[in-house]
Parts: C-alpha cells; structure tokens; sequence
C-alpha cells in the first residue's frame, strides 16, 4: 500500500488511479459526513468527493515535505 505523500503527488501528476486509491481509503469518512439527522444525502456525498478530488488536486505538497 502506498503512503498518502506519494499517493498525493502521482494524483496531482494526473495519475487517476492514485486518485481513485485516495478515494477508496477515505471514502468512509466521505460517507460519514453525507449523513445528516439520522439521513443519508447522496447529493451531499456527490459534492463531498468533488470537494476531496479538487482539494487533492490543489493541495501544497511543498508545505509538509521536509
């Protein structure tokens, strides 16, 4: 399995089964948060990974790696 920096860089390089990797590990908490009031919202969950994808996509790995 490989780490999340290097899952990162490679989706952020246009490798889309990086991304889709990243989408798979957390794709439960995704589904977590499309769950309001005991009710689950496919429409939330939609625009949740169109947020991850796009936050994945601009994230600054020049920040965290040492």
């Amino acid at each position: 399995m490989r780490e999340v920096m290097e899952l990162l860089k490679l989706a952020q390089n246009g490798d889309r089964q990086a991304e889709l990797e990243l989408l798979c590990r957390y794709e439960r908490l995704l589904h977590k948060y499309a769950w309001h009031h005991g009710q689950y919202h496919e429409d939330c969950k939609q625009h949740l990974v169109i947020t991850f994808i796009k936050a994945v996509r601009r994230f600054d790995l020049e920040r965290y790696i040492p």
